[in-house]
C-alpha cells in the first residue's frame, strides 16, 4: 500500500470511528445539559430563601408620598385663592422601630410641606421628620400608631459584607409598592460624585439588584432579612435600571439614626488633619498637614506620617474620612502610623466637626448658626453677622418656619455684636408669648433677598 492509500485508509477509519462515537457524545452532552432532581432541589431551596426574606420584610417597608403646597396665580403671576397640596415625589422607607420610627433618604423628604406614609396593609399616616442628614442623604421619620407595634427590621454589620454576597432590595419603584429584586454586592466603598460637590461622606455599597426611581429610601437586605444598606442612587444613562445601584451602608445609617434620636442632629467626629492617598506600594493614608491645637496635634500626629490603621482596620482615604466623621465627638480612637520606618500607635480624642467649622448650636431654637461670609454681608447691607447653617427638624425654629440660609438680623428688635450676644438675646426670650426673629431670606438662585420676620413659639 502506497503512502496515498495508507493516508486514505486512516481517514476512512477515523471517519468511521467518529461516526460510531457521535451518538455516545450526543448522549453525554444531552445528559450534562439536562437539570437533575438535585439541581431542581437546590434551585427551589434558593428560591425559598428569597421568598422568606420577602415575606419577612415586606411588612417593614413603607411607601412615602411627598406633598407640597402649590399656590394658584392669575395671568399676572399674582397669588389667588388658597394653596393646594399636590404630590411632588415618591419614595420608600423602612420601619426600624416598632413604635413607628422610619428611615429613608433625605432627598425623599426634602422640601415637603407634608409627608404621607402608606404601610403594606394600605393604611396611611401623616409622618413627622425627627431629623435629617444631608451629608449622608438619610432622614428619620415617625408615624403615630398609638400603642400598636409595627413590624421593624433590624440592622446587620455592613462592614462584614463581602463582594459577591446575595442581597435583596425592596421598595416602590415607579410607585409600584413592595417590589422585590435580588442581586449581589458588586463593590464596596464607592464614591460617585465629584469632590467639588461638597458631598464628603460617600461610602456607597454598589449592587446589581434592580433599583429604580421610587426605590430610594428602601432597604437593601441580606439573606437573613437584616438591613445592610439604604437604597439611594442609580448610575444610568436613561434614568432607569442599568445594573448599577448605590446604597448607604447600614452601619452609617445606624449611626445617623442613633445620633438623631439622641440629639436631633448628627454630631460628627473631627481629627484635624489634611490627608491624601499614599502613593507608595505600602499603602495607607498620608498626613499632609496637622491643624495646630486639633485632636490630631494633641495626639502627636505629624505631617508626613502614614496612617496604616484606624481603630484596627486598614482603610482607604475616603473610608478613613468617613470613619472619623462617623465616630461621635469625644470618642477615643487608636491610630496606627508609620513614621520614618517605625510603627507607632497613637490615641486621639475626637472633637466636634461642626464646632471646628465654626458652627454653633443654639439649643433653644434647635439650629446651627455660622458667621455670615463678608461678601454676603455686603450684598444684603445689614448689620447681621449670623446665618442659619442647619435646622434641627424637631426644634422650635423648624416648627416656626425658619430655614437653613436665613440671616438673623435681630431678636425681638434687639441687634447683636457676636454669636454669644445672639445666644444671650434668645435665652431671654419668652417663647410662650412668641420670640420674633427679624430675618433676611435668600430667594431662589441666591442672588436676591427678602426681609421678613418669624415668630418662634413653644
Amino acid at each position: 500500500m502506497n503512502t496515498t492509500s495508507r493516508s486514505l485508509a486512516r481517514l476512512v477509519a477515523c471517519s468511521l470511528a467518529l461516526g460510531l462515537l457521535q451518538p455516545a457524545l450526543a448522549d453525554v452532552t444531552s445528559a450534562s445539559d439536562t437539570a437533575t432532581a438535585e439541581d431542581f432541589a437546590f434551585a427551589k431551596r434558593l428560591s425559598r430563601v428569597f421568598k422568606t426574606v420577602a415575606e419577612r420584610r415586606e411588612k417593614s417597608v413603607v411607601h412615602i408620598t411627598q406633598l407640597r403646597t402649590i399656590q394658584p396665580t392669575d395671568f399676572f403671576g399674582r397669588p389667588v385663592g388658597r394653596g393646594q397640596l399636590q404630590q411632588a415625589g415618591l419614595g420608600s422607607g423602612v420601619i426600624v422601630s416598632s413604635d413607628g420610627v422610619i428611615v429613608t433618604n433625605n432627598h425623599v423628604v426634602r422640601g415637603a410641606d407634608k409627608l404621607r406614609v402608606k404601610l403594606s396593609d394600605e393604611r396611611e399616616f401623616d409622618a413627622v421628620v425627627l431629623g435629617t442628614d444631608e451629608a449622608t442623604d438619610i432622614a428619620v421619620l415617625k408615624v403615630d400608631v398609638g400603642k400598636e407595634s409595627l413590624p421593624a427590621a433590624d440592622f446587620a454589620d455592613s462592614d462584614q459584607l463581602e463582594v459577591g454576597e446575595w442581597v435583596v432590595a425592596i421598595g416602590s419603584p415607579f410607585g409600584l409598592d413592595n417590589s422585590v429584586t435580588q442581586g449581589i454586592i458588586s463593590a464596596k466603598g464607592r464614591t460617585v460624585t465629584p469632590r467639588e460637590t461638597g458631598v464628603s461622606f460617600e461610602d456607597y455599597i454598589q449592587t446589581d439588584a434592580a433599583i429604580n426611581p421610587g426605590n430610594s429610601g428602601g432597604p437593601l437586605l441580606n439573606l437573613e432579612g437584616q438591613i445592610v444598606g439604604i437604597n439611594t442612587a442609580i448610575a444610568s444613562r436613561t434614568g432607569g435600571y442599568d445594573g448599577i445601584g448605590f446604597c448607604v451602608p447600614g452601619n452609617t445609617v445606624k449611626n445617623v439614626l442613633e445620633s438623631i434620636q439622641r440629639t436631633g442632629r448628627v454630631a460628627r467626629g473631627y481629627l484635624g488633619i489634611e490627608m491624601s492617598e499614599q502613593s507608595s506600594s505600602g499603602g495607607g493614608v498620608l498626613v499632609k498637614t496637622v491643624v495646630d491645637g486639633s485632636p490630631a496635634d494633641e495626639a502627636g500626629l505629624k505631617s508626613g506620617d502614614v496612617i496604616t490603621r484606624f481603630q484596627g482596620s486598614s482603610l482607604s482615604l475616603d473610608r478613613l474620612r468617613n470613619a472619623i466623621a462617623a465616630a461621635p465627638a469625644g470618642s477615643k480612637v487608636n491610630i496606627e502610623v508609620s513614621r520614618e520606618g517605625e510603627t507607632k500607635t497613637l490615641q486621639a480624642t475626637l472633637g466636634d466637626l461642626s464646632a471646628a467649622k465654626g458652627y454653633v448650636f443654639i439649643d433653644a431654637l434647635g439650629v446651627e448658626v455660622e458667621l455670615l461670609p463678608d461678601d454676603i454681608a455686603r450684598q444684603v447691607d445689614a448689620k447681621a453677622i449670623v446665618r442659619v447653617a442647619s435646622i434641627q427638624e424637631t426644634g422650635r425654629a423648624a416648627m416656626s418656619g425658619l430655614r437653613a440660609g436665613d440671616i438673623i438680623v435681630s431678636v425681638d428688635g434687639d441687634g447683636y455684636a457676636d454669636i454669644a450676644e445672639l445666644q444671650k438675646n434668645i435665652s431671654k426670650g419668652n417663647f410662650s408669648r412668641g420670640l420674633r426673629l427679624d430675618i433676611i431670606r435668600p430667594l431662589q438662585g441666591g442672588n436676591s433677598y427678602r426681609r421678613g420676620n418669624i415668630v418662634v413659639q413653644e
